[in-house]
């Protein structure tokens, strides 16, 4: 009988070490994953500091390396098209709910340069209601160079045709405008000494870096599966022997 005892509680314990170390192993590499997230956010996140706060200058007539432009400071002469304007939809600022506002520019040299002129709330969507922020003639622009984004499968589905935008899809609104294909867009900078709308201002140059916390979740489960697992063992190993 003691016999018995003794083989059954051996099997347990391989048992448990068979799914203790496969698991501690899993949850060291997802705390591994998170620590190497964290480190790549912290890098992006100074590179785009970096670059924000590096010396404006004049739009060039190509942009051709978009690592090294990506967040630019930039500004460029040229003419609004308003009766071109689209919205962006579900975009927030200060806790309300609005729209920011994309709208080509005839630079002066004959180019079409989509500029993101910032936020306005629901209620001012209609240019009518805005009509002081409608600037005309040559103008200048200053703002960061950005490079859209791409589509996924949480991402909601654009309504070209009531010019309702969720997400800045360069090629489709370059279709729709029926301009040159894009291939960058101009986030405005806020004008400090202007209160019309829209709002500039509106890139979000810093991403969240919350992978510190995922990191420290895995790797103290990982901790704690493995001295659990001791533990159970040691007093398996402790009711053998006085058996």
């Amino acid at each position: 009988m003691r016999t018995r005892t003794k083989v059954s509680g051996m099997r347990e314990r391989n048992w448990l070490i068979f799914f203790a170390i496969p698991g501690v192993i899993l949850l060291l590499a997802l705390g591994s994953w998170q620590t190497y997230r964290l480190f790549w956010k912290l890098e992006l996140n100074n590179f785009r500091s970096e670059q924000v706060d590096s010396q404006p200058v004049m739009l060039p007539r190509e942009i051709v390396d978009k690592d090294n432009w990506n967040f630019r400071p930039v500004y460029v002469d040229g003419q609004f098209q308003h009766e071109h304007e689209i919205y962006l939809a579900a975009r927030s600022f200060r806790s309300q709910v609005g729209y920011q506002i994309i709208t080509p520019l005839e630079t002066l040299d004959g180019r079409i340069i989509l500029i993101n002129r910032g936020w306005v709330p629901e209620s001012k969507k209609d240019p009518v209601t805005r009509l002081e922020g409608q600037v005309s003639g040559v103008t200048r622009v200053n703002g960061l160079i950005t490079f859209g984004q791409t589509d996924s499968f949480m991402k909601p589905e654009n309504r070209p045709i009531e010019n309702i935008w969720f997400w800045i899809d360069l090629d489709r609104i370059s279709l729709t405008l029926n301009i040159p294909k894009q291939n960058f867009i101009i986030d405005m900078k806020v004008s400090k000494s202007s209160n019309t709308l829209p709002i500039g201002g509106q890139t979000r140059i810093e991403m969240r870096n919350e992978h510190f916390q995922y990191a420290m979740v895995w790797f103290l489960l990982a901790v704690a599966l493995a001295v659990i697992t001791y533990i159970i063992r040691r007093r398996a190993k402790s009711e053998i022997k006085k058996e």
